[in-house]
């Protein structure tokens, strides 16, 4: 981890970083990490040099929205208020919003079935067995909450949301959730140089130890 973060040491890394749509896939994971870290610091850092590289408004906000599914509310909100400067919305006071309805939940039943199934893909039947095995009502919320209601909501690519569920999961060290997510990211076609080089740019927000068990997990994914 390094704690004298400053904005030449994310330039000597964005010098390093070579894929496609560069400015997106090197500053969504690193924003999804320091989330995960509560390195509000970083963010105030990171923002502004995101958008300076042209990356979209609109996708660094559906990065910091779909940062609960993986560290809760509290985690987004304060991302979403130290963003707020940089992105101000239409704001409504004194009112709770519609609630869905029929026709969004069914959409996102399909659009969310669509997306897990691509992410895991011949092993979707596995998926549903385990999860079904001690909480079906985790694989509903999955399906309609995550994959639907969140991420297929545009502003991302699938492909870039996932890249930035990985640099959030090497940061927290869930094991299980993080080689899920690296095989399902190659499963939608992020090659896995990227995806070495998106975890190791989480050294910044974590220790190296979790930088080695992450590469490990994706070792063990491209060699299958």
């Amino acid at each position: 981890m390094i704690r004298s973060l400053d904005e030449k040491a994310i330039q000597r890394l964005h010098s390093t970083f070579r894929a496609p749509g560069r400015g997106p896939f090197f500053y969504c994971p690193l924003i999804s990490a320091a989330i995960a870290a509560g390195d509000n610091r970083a963010l105030k850092i990171l923002f502004p040099m995101a958008i300076k590289d042209k990356v979209a408004r609109k996708t660094i906000r559906e990065i910091i929205l779909q940062s609960h599914l993986f560290v809760g509310y509290p985690a987004m909100i304060e991302a979403a208020r130290i963003f707020a400067p940089f992105h101000p919305v239409k704001k409504i006071t004194g009112k709770i919003v519609a609630p869905y309805s029929p026709a969004e939940i069914k959409r996102w039943h399909r659009e969310g079935s669509d997306k897990i199934r691509r992410l895991y893909g011949t092993q979707f039947p596995q998926l549903v067995s385990y999860i079904n095995s001690f909480s079906p009502q985790i694989l509903t919320w999955m399906v309609i909450d995550g994959y639907g209601r969140v991420l297929s909501r545009p502003g991302a690519s699938f492909r870039l949301r996932e890249l930035s569920t990985v640099a959030t999961l090497t940061v927290t060290g869930y094991e299980n959730q993080l080689l899920a997510h690296i095989r399902g990211t190659v499963n939608i076609g992020v090659e896995p140089p990227l995806i070495a080089q998106t975890i190791d740019n989480c050294r910044l927000f974590c220790a190296a130890s979790k930088i080695k068990r992450a590469q490990k997990i994706l070792n063990r994914v491209t060699a299958a």
